[in-house]
């Protein structure tokens, strides 16, 4: 048992490294951008350039989204990337459908890649709150989870999975939750650039 468990960490601390010296090397990546071609980060100029290619680019942004709930980085960043670049309402479509996709990933996944020894270690006493919470009320709790900004909701799906809370309520609580706060995000983010740029 404590073979598994070890076994579980390790595959769990590959999977953080991994997203580690990935976001490392997109920063590093960005940076050289930014100075030898300081061009290319003109707000209009990136805005242009995705809008052109808006399909590639929506793309590419849910399979990054997707992909980090296998690495259980938070999905803000992304998510503030992609207000930069891309129409708002496009945007939160996506963003949608990427929290589903990777909120399945945390659900089913969970104990296969050692999320349960990470969570128990980081959040004892949230998980120990939620699952008795989680008994009176399951959406309520789930989409209420989904919306609170400063918290990781794949938290509460990982407890919705132990506590086998059926996978669609456990969607679709997720998604009203971070439906919201998104929608917040995106439309209003949108708009102070809007503002911000017609000032510049």
């Amino acid at each position: 048992m404590t073979k598994e468990l070890d076994g579980k960490l390790e595959k769990l601390q590959h999977l953080n490294f991994f997203g580690l010296y990935l976001w490392l090397g997109l920063i590093t990546f960005s940076l050289s951008l930014y100075f030898f071609r300081p061009d290319l980060f003109n707000p209009q100029h990136i805005r242009q350039f995705f809008t052109e290619n808006l399909i590639s680019g929506l793309f590419i942004y849910f399979v990054i989204s997707t992909l980090r709930g296998l690495t259980l980085i938070p999905s803000t960043p992304i998510l503030l990337a992609g207000i930069l670049v891309f129409p708002p309402l496009p945007l939160w479509i996506v963003n949608q459908f990427a929290v589903y996709s990777s909120s399945a990933i945390v659900y089913y996944l969970a104990r296969h890649l050692g999320f349960d020894r990470y969570f128990h270690a980081h959040y004892p006493t949230q998980i120990s709150r939620l699952s008795l919470l989680l008994k009176k009320a399951e959406l309520t709790v789930i989409s209420t989870w989904g919306f609170l900004p400063f918290v990781p909701s794949d938290l509460i799906v990982y407890v919705c999975s132990v506590l086998r809370v059926s996978v669609v309520k456990t969607l679709l609580g997720i998604s009203i939750g971070e439906g919201v706060i998104c929608a917040i995000y995106i439309f209003g983010g949108a708009y102070s650039m809007n503002l911000l740029l017609e000032l510049l």
